[in-house]
């Protein structure tokens, strides 16, 4: 299973929409998550995404104007209902696919210009990934954290690393950085010039499948959008009766089943 989450700056630009549209065509992710999605291009981003075979649809509904989160997926998708936040409640969208106990999290968390928000979201956040591990909850979280770990910027240290290091605390993994351990690479660029790693994949301790997560940075080089693509792969694996393990499935109800 393909995951892509891409941060579109303020919705992606009418001119920007094909390059947009043909990026997701060659990076083939089977759910997309779309930040700064707004609300007024709904009706074109969702015709685009239709002709690639994306046929189910979740928003954030944001305010007019206001960036949101999009989802779109291949396969039947649902949203599942919480109040973690209560303000800005349009940067948290949290799903599941139909038949799957993998749950999704998508998150912008807020900048340092609204402080209070961020810190909301983070406590949000802390607490959440507390419970999916406390109960085993498979789960996802991708997005913009708006942070990172110290060797994760060029510039001045993160306000909100001393959240996102409490959470792999609990045994959260961020994936990028468990196969790159001395990899420096940067997803969003200050005005300035430097370099920060600020969209990441968590995957929570319940979740035993190989994963990989990677960047593309072609598309932002490009200037289609002030982000890079982060892509995450959850793969197959091999259980103990020979079988093949679906991602999308926890290893109790796959067992002995033969899938792909």
């Amino acid at each position: 299973m393909r995951i892509m989450e891409w941060n579109l700056q303020f919705g992606g630009t009418h001119d920007h929409l094909p390059g947009i549209i043909e990026a997701i065509r060659r990076h083939d992710p089977d759910l997309l998550v779309l930040l700064e999605f707004r609300q007024e291009r709904v009706i074109e981003i969702c015709l685009s995404l239709a002709t690639l075979n994306y046929s189910y649809v979740l928003n954030s509904q944001p305010p007019p104007r206001t960036n949101g989160i999009l989802l779109a997926s291949k396969m039947p998708i649902q949203a599942i209902e919480g109040e973690r936040v209560r303000t800005q409640r349009h940067r948290w969208l949290e799903s599941s696919l139909e038949g799957s106990d993998l749950r999704i999290l998508a998150v912008h968390v807020p900048g340092a210009s609204d402080l209070p928000g961020k810190m909301e979201h983070w406590e949000a956040l802390m607490g959440y990934a507390r419970e999916a591990v406390e109960s085993q909850q498979r789960v996802v979280l991708i997005g913009d954290l708006g942070t990172g770990l110290e060797q994760d910027a060029e510039g001045p240290a993160y306000i909100g690393r001393e959240h996102l290091s409490s959470i792999l605390s609990m045994g959260w993994r961020d994936v990028w950085r468990e196969y790159h351990q001395m990899g420096k690479e940067y997803s969003w660029y200050t005005s300035s010039g430097k370099g920060m790693r600020t969209d990441h994949a968590l995957v929570s301790p319940a979740i035993r499948h190989p994963v990989w997560a990677t960047y593309s940075h072609k598309e932002r080089e490009m200037g289609l959008s002030d982000h890079s693509i982060l892509i995450l792969d959850l793969m197959s694996r091999m259980n103990e009766s020979g079988s093949r393990s679906h991602p999308l499935y926890s290893s109790v109800k796959d067992q002995g089943c033969s899938i792909g």
